[in-house]
């Protein structure tokens, strides 16, 4: 099966998944990463310089923030609350909310972070070492995982595209998985590695933040 070349999906990705441009998710992804602690509203809104009421309607077309009972927020691509994800930063436990996240926000945030999944098929754990320079100590080193690119932009971005982007210890034991989902890429990890760098080039070429 011909997949489309990294570029095209950089470019697709950027396209379909722009939200992470938005000012208000890329401060809760830094202030997640940077304290490992829930982000209280009325801290996040003096960051940007506007209302609680401003924030609160800006939320509203955030549909897929976290909250915790006091209404802090607990996250958004990188969260508190525990995933099959765990995306360690300096010691910080930490979570993402897909696979290809542990590969998208080290370049995104210019941090490294300690990963480790498991295989969506056997359970069997997958470790490896993410950073703004590329992957390493990757175990097993067959490792792979997928994305399905989302057919239109949508608000609930779990919803169109996080649900599908697993990791799989190796392309043989993703094959029935990848059979029933005919849209899906598999790609290996030092792949996807590249793919989030070039997603985080094609978002810095044409960002324009507004909150």
């Amino acid at each position: 099966m011909n997949q489309p070349s990294l570029d095209l999906l950089a470019e697709q990705l950027a396209t379909h998944l722009a939200c992470t441009q938005d000012v208000v998710c890329q401060r809760i992804l830094q202030a997640l990463a940077a304290t490992g602690q829930p982000l209280a509203p009325l801290d996040l809104a003096s960051h940007l310089q506007i209302s609680l009421e401003q924030l609160a309607d800006h939320l509203k077309h955030l549909p897929d923030t976290e909250f915790d009972h006091a209404g802090n927020i607990l996250g958004w691509g990188i969260t508190l609350a525990p995933t099959p994800h765990q995306f360690g930063v300096e010691g910080r436990s930490l979570f993402t909310w897909c696979a290809f996240d542990t590969v998208l926000f080290p370049p995104f945030l210019a941090r490294d972070a300690q990963v480790q999944g498991v295989c969506a098929a056997t359970g069997q754990p997958i470790k490896f070492h993410a950073g703004p320079e590329g992957i390493q100590e990757l175990t097993p080193a067959t490792s792979v995982l997928s994305l399905i690119l989302p057919e239109e932009r949508g608000k609930s971005v779990r919803e169109i595209f996080c649900q599908k982007s697993v990791f799989f210890a190796s392309k043989r034991v993703a094959a029935p998985w990848m059979a029933s989902h005919p849209g899906a890429v598999l790609l290996s990890i030092k792949e996807a590695a590249t793919l989030g760098h070039l997603t985080t080039e094609q978002w810095s070429a044409t960002s324009n933040l507004q909150p």
